[in-house]
């Protein structure tokens, strides 16, 4: 990770040196997903960016260097490859090698687009701080000053209604309030959970995540 958080400092100070007008783009927690190149994710918007390359970074990264970052997406299969959403991401092949690639708005680090996710979870959400997504639940994910909030969204089974009710926390952050809902054939559940940045907590805490699917 120290690797990638390098790589990024140096794409940022570059290509904010070069084209210090441009900034990053907000997307909706739809457009996230359906952008994604691998099927099973974790994204972190340029916020979250901004804190995970900060935690594994021997220097500290000014906060004007990310506004030209929309945000990244992590490989869930493997931690290793990164694709960096961003409006700059063509100025990326100067620096193209064995590792490094750029397409479709991206900046691939250690990767290559491999495919697109499943969308059967993929619905309208408030929150994309942070999303998680696999074939078998989408959690989306805000940083609140004085609380997180999460949506848990997965297929609507006896089983998972029952994880859902019971589970202590997300991403490593304790439940305070839940409320869940049937939607047609699949869940939602809305948390409120204890404040802090789940820097360290969100792989750790997803192997938890007792939640399956039909198919």
């Amino acid at each position: 990770m120290k690797k990638v958080a390098g790589l990024l400092s140096v794409f940022g100070l570059l290509l904010l040196t070069l084209f210090s007008g441009c900034i990053g783009n907000d997307y909706s927690s739809v457009e996230i997903v359906e952008n994604s190149p691998y099927p099973e994710f974790i994204y972190l918007n340029k916020d979250m960016l901004k804190v995970i390359t900060n935690k594994t970074s021997e220097h500290q990264t000014p906060d004007y260097f990310f506004v030209i970052f929309d945000g990244a997406y992590i490989d869930k299969n493997n931690y290793s490859k990164i694709a960096v959403k961003t409006p700059l991401w063509r100025f990326g092949s100067l620096f193209a090698d064995e590792n490094i690639k750029t397409k479709n708005g991206m900046i691939f680090l250690n990767s290559d687009y491999v495919q697109k996710p499943d969308l059967k979870y993929n619905k309208p959400l408030n929150y994309n701080d942070v999303i998680v997504y696999n074939k078998n639940y989408g959690i989306f994910i805000e940083i609140g000053e004085e609380y997180n909030y999460a949506e848990l969204i997965t297929e609507n089974l006896n089983e998972n209604r029952y994880f859902m009710e019971n589970i202590d926390d997300i991403v490593g952050k304790n439940i305070i309030n839940r409320t869940i809902i049937e939607n047609e054939d699949l869940l939602l559940g809305t948390y409120v959970l204890e404040n802090g940045i789940p820097v360290g907590d969100i792989n750790n805490s997803l192997f938890k995540m007792n939640i399956t699917s039909t198919s």
